[in-house]
Parts: structure tokens; sequence; C-alpha cells
């Protein structure tokens, strides 16, 4: 076989022991064959071999290898023998060495670089190993940079480093789908927790029985609302809270504030629901009430849990459209549909004793059987107990007198001043201060409590009222007249009125008084005319005419008098005789009828005899 051309440049080396990683090399670089290349494809080849043989370099993962030796290997240039110092690995935070290869490399250019660049090809394919270019020049000028500062600057070199830099951060803070993911799941837990504290709000309000909303819940409102204001509380002291809040949509709007309570009702009547579905049966408890012009009717529940009964509340139906037992049966069954308890049987239900409720043929109780035939009705022991306290209270004469004077009592001290009284005596007397409340027939323990009240309050009561009477503050309302006036200063008032009002009665008077009401008709656009002018066809009741000859003190079912001149007679003068004549005359009829002259004179008698 024919020797190879490059066959010239084998020289035969020395017995010196070669390493497996030598033969590879020089296996790989001088291996010879008989298919002709172009200097090109060799090179090209031999680049691609050196990217094999880079077997203890670093990886994505690893990062740069930096191995430290006691000596490296020294090469000779010139007169000098050269090595790497591991100095630059601090200097360079990108250097990596070869060990096999004796050469350093550029660890971000060999992974990063993405195109062919022919000044890095020595840190990124073959490995740069001239030690003697590692520093600068040393001459006088000193003004050419190392080869590693020249390569740390250049643009390819930076491009390479950034993503290096980039590549380092995501393996702690994740790739940027990671980071757009762990943003968006931070957004959604802030979300979920300012809606959860947005929940806690409505869930307290709820259970306190306090309103949501205010009058005016504008931002210039002093007092928005208990919602609105318990948020801007919150805002105050929890900065995330505050964050989303201040934000236009911050969910407190009336219409959410309603969504929030009506889903905080269905998970409440829903967990009521599951603790049903265990048992599998449940009574009814129903009762109406009227709400502002509604007829409402309340849905309780009774169940078991275990061995203990309880009792729920699952809201109110709208029964204002009809309450007639069909209507109240249906809306019933309808409400169980809706809350899923309709699967279940009903073994007893609890009314009031209304015949609409309890009627055994067509009442509430008679058609809820129908359908259940274990529901057995019970009419309520509360409602059966107060109807015995009422028929109680009304039938015994002493109990009947006992409750008008706790409730006369409620009405004494329900005045504010009286009320203080009462309350400062109770102090004073170190008892416990309990109020006298109003007596309802529906309301069960007033009646109780009043008693309870009264009793042990019983001394402050009986020295407040003492000292009432001793200093005489509980006048009744008649003797709010002067009691300093005399019977004469009476009689002379009274004389002075109904001489007030005689000389009133005279057409002079009149007139005054009718240019104030034309003047009040012009302005109102009214029309002054005679009354049943514009009824001729209609019959008009008239005073019968033996009645023309006198004055009537007590009306009639006549609408007007019997005159043949009212036809004639002007609207001034008409409303003058029928209307300001007639008033006058019975003021002072009556004024001399209640105050006759033999009483005035006496009483002016009296006064003088004092004098």
């Amino acid at each position: 076989m024919s020797k190879n051309v490059f066959d010239i440049f084998n020289f035969k080396k020395k017995n010196v022991p070669t390493t497996d990683v030598e033969q590879v090399i020089d296996s790989t670089l001088f291996e010879s064959s008989s298919t002709k290349h172009t200097g090109t494809e060799k090179l090209s080849n031999n680049l691609q071999h050196n990217k094999l043989i880079i077997s203890d370099l670093g990886t994505l993962d690893t990062g740069p290898v930096r191995p430290l030796l006691k000596t490296y290997p020294k090469t000779n240039f010139g007169s000098q023998n050269r090595s790497f110092n591991e100095k630059y690995y601090s200097k360079y935070e990108w250097i990596e060495y070869s060990v096999v290869n004796d050469a350093i490399f550029c660890f971000c250019c060999r992974n990063y670089s993405t195109g062919k660049s022919v000044q890095d090809d020595a840190f990124t394919l073959t490995g740069f190993k001239n030690w003697k270019k590692l520093t600068g020049s040393r001459g006088k000028k000193g003004n050419k940079i190392s080869k590693l500062e020249a390569h740390s600057t250049c643009r390819h070199h930076l491009t390479c480093m950034t993503k290096w830099e980039q590549h380092v951060k995501t393996k702690s803070s994740g790739s940027i789908h990671e980071q757009l993911s762990s943003s968006h799941q931070l957004i959604v837990e802030k979300n979920r927790k300012y809606i959860k504290t947005l929940i806690e709000i409505t869930l307290f309000l709820g259970n306190q029985g306090l309103a949501f909303r205010g009058h005016d819940e504008s931002k210039l409102s002093s007092n928005k609302g208990n919602f609105k204001e318990t948020c801007e509380l919150l805002a105050k002291n929890c900065p995330e809270f505050e964050e989303k809040y201040s934000n236009t949509t911050n969910f407190t709007s009336h219409l959410i504030q309603d969504e929030l309570v009506n889903l905080s009702a269905a998970s409440i009547r829903s967990k009521i629901t599951e603790e049903i579905k265990y048992n599998k049966v449940f009574g009814i408890m129903i009762d109406e009430a009227r709400c502002f012009k509604e007829e409402q009717m309340s849905v309780c529940v009774r169940y078991t849990i275990g061995l203990n009964v309880v009792e729920r509340f699952l809201g109110f139906v709208d029964v204002s459209e009809n309450q007639n037992a069909e209507s109240l049966c249906a809306k019933i069954f309808e409400f169980l549909i809706e809350n899923q308890l309709d699967k279940y049987h009903i073994v007893a239900q609890s009314y009031d004793g209304a015949s609409v409720m309890s009627g055994k043929f067509n009442g509430v109780q008679s058609k809820v059987k129908n359908k259940f035939p274990y529901a057995i009705y019970t009419h309520c022991m509360a409602h059966r107990m107060n109807l015995v306290v009422i028929d109680m209270c009304k039938i015994v004469k002493e109990t009947r007198i006992v409750f008008n004077t706790i409730e006369s009592l409620y009405k004494h001290f329900s005045h504010p001043t009286k009320n203080k009284t009462l309350v400062t005596m109770q102090r004073k007397l170190g008892v416990k201060i309990l109020k006298i409340n109003s007596l309802s027939d529906t309301r069960w323990n007033c009646r109780w409590k009043n008693c309870e009240s009264v009793i042990n309050n019983y001394e402050a009561i009986i020295a407040v009222l003492q000292e009432e009477i001793d200093n005489q503050l509980d006048r009744n309302v008649n003797e709010v007249i002067d009691k300093s006036a005399t019977l004469g200063e009476a009689a002379n008032l009274i004389n002075s009125v109904i001489l007030s009002f005689e000389n009133a009665r005279s057409t002079i008077s009149f007139s005054d008084l009718w240019l104030d009401i034309k003047t009040f008709c012009d302005k109102n656009d009214v029309k002054l005319i005679l009354p049943f002018q514009t009824q001729a066809s209609k019959r008009i009741r008239r005073e019968p005419s033996v009645f023309e000859d006198y004055i009537l003190t007590t009306t009639t079912s006549a609408e007007s008098f019997n005159s043949t001149e009212t036809n004639s007679t002007s609207v001034e003068k008409y409303y003058c005789v029928n209307g300001y004549f007639k008033i006058l005359d019975c003021i002072i009829v009556n004024l001399k009828k209640r105050f006759s002259t033999e009483s005035l004179q006496m009483a002016e008698a009296v006064d003088n005899f004092i004098k």
C-alpha cells in the first residue's frame, strides 16, 4: 500500500507513556485515510473531532470546570517555558481549563454561540494555549491588551455572557413561561384572598344583623354604609387589601354585595341539606309575618345530628300574591324543591292555630299530609301557651288590672326625662337596670320580662313616683293654663273675645277679607263662582222652607239654602251671608252658651270680693 502524503509529518516519538486520551488524539488527528480530502474539509473535520475529545469541560448543568493543579503543563515559547495560572479564574469567571488539551475555553461562548466567529474559535473550538499572550505588552508603550481582555470586551462574548447570566437566573426563578405562570398564580392567589376577606365581612355583618348599605355610598360621603366602612377600616391596616380595594374595580358595589349574601346563604343551605341527607327525615316549622306591604313566610327545619335535635332557619318565601291554603302549600313545596329537600320525608309539621294553616280538611297541614302521610301536625306549643296567658289576662279581673298597671308604668316612663330619673334612681339604689317594655299579644315573653322588671325595680319605681308626687312634677295637661290668672281676668278675656267676634261681624270687615281672597284667587288662577252653578241639571238638596226664618246650629243634609235670590246674588254677597256671617254666628252662639253672662258676672264678683 502506498504511503499517504501526510505521512512525512509523522515523526517517531520518544517512548513516553501515553494516556488513553492522548492515544485517542493521535488516532483521531493523524489517522491515515485512503480517501482524498481538500484542506478546508480536513480542517472542518479536525474541528469537529476537537469537539468530540473535549470531554473534561463543563456543561450547562455543571457550569465551567476549573481544576486546581499543583503545577500546570508548561510549553516552550522561545527561551521560556510558560503555563496556565489559576489566578485567571478569579479575574475571568467565564474561563474553564481542559486538562486533556492543556488549553482554556470560554464557557459562555462555547455553549451559547449561535454562529461562527474566526477570532473566537480558539475559545470555543480548539482552545487557547498561547500562554505568552495571556498578559498585555510590557514594552515602553504598553498599550497592547491581553488576549483575554480583548475577548471579554468583544460584542459576541458579551452577548453570550448575557445569555449565560439569564440561564443562571432561570434556575432560581424559573423560565419565562414559569415566571409568567408563577406571576399569574400569585395574582390569582391575591384575588382569592381579597374576595375571601369580602366574604368574611359579609358573614360578619350577617351574623351581627347589621345593614350592609348606607344612604349615600359616594366617595365624599361621611358614612358609606357598614360594608364599605368595614372595607376601609381593613384597608388602613392591611396593605394587600388596600392595594385591591383602591382599584376602580374593587367588587364592593351593591350588586356584588347582594351576590355575596346570596352565595353565602346558598352555601349555608347546602350544608343544612347535607346534614338532612344523612338522616333522610326532617320536620318543618312555618310562620307568617308582614314586612312593609309584603307577606313573608319563614321556613325552618328540625332534624337530628346524632342524638342532638337542631333547628335551622332556611329562608323567607314571598306569599304576598295569595295567602290561601293552596297557594301557601304550593310555595312550601316549591321552596323545598329549590333546596333539594323534596327527596326526603317530612315526618312533622308545626304551624300556628290559624284555620288556613291548621284546617283539618283544607288547611295547609292536610295538604302536606296528603303528600307526606307521616307528617304529623302539631299546633305550636309556644303559640298555645301564649294564647292561655292572653285569655287569662282578659278573663281574670285581677290579672287584667296588674297588666294594665304595668302598661301605664311603661307609658309613664317612656318620657325621656322620667326614664332618666328612673335610671338614676336604679343606679343610686344599686339595682340591676331593667327597662319596662310595651305589652304585645304576639311577643310571648314580654309579660314575663315586664313582671321581672317591676319586681326587681319596685323600690326604684316607688321612689321615683313618690318624688314626683312630692315635687308635683307629674301634672295634667289641663294645668298648662297659667295658675296665676284669676276668675275675673279670665271673664274679662272671654268677654273681649266675644266682643271681637261681634265687631268683626260686619260688611266692612268682610270687604277687607274679600280683598285678600280675591288676591289669592287671582294669584293661583281660581275662579270665584256661586256653588252649584255648574250643576243645573243635578237635583240639589235644599233646606226646608220652615227653617228659612231660623239660624241652624246643627248641620243638615241640605247642600244650599232654599233661597230664591241665590241666582241673582253676587258672589261676594253670597259668601258673606252663607260663609262669613254663618261661621261667626256659630262661634258667638257657642261662646255665649259655654260661658253664660251670669257665670261671667259671678266670676268678676268673686274676683272683686277677693281684692
